[in-house]
């Protein structure tokens, strides 16, 4: 990544892609205090940026970084430096952290950062679509509402992810099932909502123990829309069995297909209702999207 051609806007200024760096020291290198977001741009076009743009700023709120200005002006910010890196279908990363002025726990001092790099990128696992995801069952669970701030999009929760997607890997799966923190229920997966299908009707967990991310609420406005049903219901680990398909939603995996979980596996193609379903979720969303430029 850090070899790319390019510039990344940072604290307001263009700086060639190798340049843009941060000190050692960071506050936000050693305890967290990051706060970032994923936009997808198609057609040349940020898709959903004014809402992404105002949870990054509730997101830095958290940690107490402030953010420069107002959320339609790094709102505009953004869309100018999408427009001058000339990407059609590309992947925008802004992202805002502490500096090095003071590195104790609180970090009082230090100062607030912003940058945004947008490069080409297909998602976490291009390619895959067509026949589906292999999800296996991810050790770390995620926390109690009362433990996090699960709908600030903040970098330390993604370490439960990442080490739940290597030790996924290992064991030969593309991705991990991160549960609620009794272990017996569906939470989301290392960085995506999850849905299922169950007799002709969309099923979701609850976002207690997930982000309630933007195309996951995209996805269910839409889907209602077409006449899909849309139940927003704990789900118990023993459900996924009884399900007949199942996809993840995400800004990076955007409509994706999952083949199985742990031990289940769904037979995408075989089962005409979950296959229309999904496919139909697939089309709708990208008709959304396509339709912003």
């Amino acid at each position: 990544m850090d070899a790319r051609q390019g510039t990344i806007w940072m604290d307001g200024r263009y700086v060639p892609w190798a340049d843009a760096r941060l000190h050692v020291l960071s506050h936000g290198l050693h305890y967290g205090t990051v706060a970032f977001e994923g936009v997808r741009v198609y057609d040349g076009v940020a898709f959903k940026l004014r809402e992404h743009i105002e949870r990054l700023f509730a997101s830095c709120r958290t940690v107490g970084i402030e953010l420069p200005g107002s959320a339609t002006t790094l709102a505009a910010e953004a869309a100018a430096y999408v427009a001058k890196t000339g990407l059609r279908d590309a992947y925008l990363r802004p992202i805002a952290w502490r500096g090095a002025e003071e590195l104790g726990i609180v970090g009082q001092m230090a100062s607030s950062h912003l940058a945004m790099a947008c490069w080409q990128w297909e998602g976490p696992h291009a390619g895959k679509q067509g026949r589906g995801i292999r999800v296996g069952i991810g050790r770390w669970r995620r926390p109690e509402p009362d433990m996090w701030p699960m709908q600030a999009k903040l970098s330390g929760l993604y370490g439960i992810g990442s080490i739940n997607a290597r030790l996924a890997k290992a064991d030969g799966f593309d991705d991990a099932l991160v549960l609620t923190p009794d272990g017996d229920h569906v939470a989301e997966l290392t960085g995506a909502n999850l849905f299922f299908v169950d007799r002709g009707r969309l099923v979701t967990p609850p976002t207690e123990h997930a982000l309630n991310g933007l195309t996951r609420q995209t996805v269910i406005a839409l889907a209602e829309r077409v006449g899909l049903v849309v139940e927003v219901r704990p789900i118990a680990r023993h459900e996924i069995e009884g399900f007949s398909g199942a996809f993840a939603t995400g800004t990076a995996y955007e409509i994706l297909n999952i083949c199985q979980i742990g031990d289940v596996r769904f037979n995408i193609g075989s089962d005409d209702d979950a296959t229309d379903i999904i496919a139909t979720v697939a089309r709708v969303y990208a008709a959304a999207t396509h339709a912003i430029s």
